[in-house]
């Protein structure tokens, strides 16, 4: 492990220990609130329940709002702060619910959701936006630039610490269509994303945002997609199956028959055969024998 990596894992831990302490009711101030530089979360003087009521001279209270289904630091005891209605959204500081802003106006780092759906954001929505608008480089924009036009590209490094190890995690974002397009680096334009196998340098050239290894490939959480062909061998081949099984169990019910038949013709001729034998040693002792009196033998 280098020095470096050994002084990073350091100070994250040292971060983590004094950013928000401040309890119910504590002095605070807001203007020392920022974002932390590993995983670019909101850090406050106050704990995760409460924010700072004002940017100087300001108290802890409990939050008025909540963002995500289950917030980080609360418990299943804890009264959970509402989440905010349709149109509005809740601040990284949790202060209460406030009106979607419009295009240009300033959201607070990776909150696409701050920002007003755009105009046909049907057409536009996808994974990387918010029902077509996007938040980069803390300005609200729709994600809808196109082929060869001008884009904006914000790259955020993300720094996690396992077992004493930094590791260092670079996420892109632009405001091209996606997943069509990208926001090429050097060009500063928005281009077509590469396809399945082609040479690539990070996540966002690919159109399936996944490049391993300097190729594109199908990201691991991608679902399953059966070709019609492979449909149609499959129905070919369950049919297949299913006559075999017919034809094989007619073959075998064919050949019970004919052992059968076998069996009961065996029998017809040992019974005939018995029968001429008693009738010729009946005839051989009539003869042998005149005081033998020939009788009818039914047999």
């Amino acid at each position: 492990m280098t020095k470096a990596s050994i002084y990073l894992a350091l100070f994250f831990q040292i971060h983590l220990a004094l950013a928000g302490t401040v309890g119910n009711g504590g002095s605070c101030s807001g203007s020392r609130d920022h974002l932390d530089p590993n995983s670019h979360k909101l850090i406050t003087d106050c704990s995760d329940h409460y924010y700072c009521t004002a940017p100087q001279n300001g108290t802890c209270v409990p939050k008025a709002c909540r963002r995500d289904e289950y917030p980080f630091g609360y418990s299943d005891q804890d009264m959970l702060p509402p989440m905010c209605p349709q149109g509005t959204f809740c601040p990284d500081e949790g202060s209460g619910c406030r009106a979607q802003v419009a295009v240009g106006q300033g959201c607070q780092m990776n909150r696409d959701d701050q920002c007003a759906p755009a105009p046909g954001w049907r057409e536009l929505e996808r994974d990387e936006n918010w029902l077509g608008s996007i938040c980069l480089k803390s300005v609200c924009m729709y994600a809808n630039a196109t082929f060869n036009e001008p884009c904006i590209l914000e790259s955020n490094a993300y720094i996690s610490v396992v077992s004493g190890q930094a590791y260092n995690t670079i996420i892109s974002r632009d405001n091209c269509r996606s997943p069509q397009l990208y926001c090429d680096p050097n060009s500063k334009t928005c281009q077509a994303s590469k396809l399945i196998g082609s040479y690539c340098e990070a996540d966002a050239e690919c159109e399936q945002r996944n490049c391993v290894n300097g190729v594109c490939a199908i990201p691991p959480e991608a679902p399953l997609r059966i070709s019609a062909w492979q449909y149609l061998v499959t129905v070919l081949c369950l049919v297949g199956a299913m006559a075999s099984t017919l034809i094989l169990l007619i073959i075998i019910h064919k050949r019970h028959r004919y052992y059968r038949y076998r069996e009961l013709r065996q029998y017809y001729f040992e019974q005939l055969s018995l029968r001429r034998s008693i009738i010729a040693l009946h005839t051989a002792a009539s003869k042998a024998d005149p005081r033998f009196k020939t009788k009818s033998i039914v047999v």
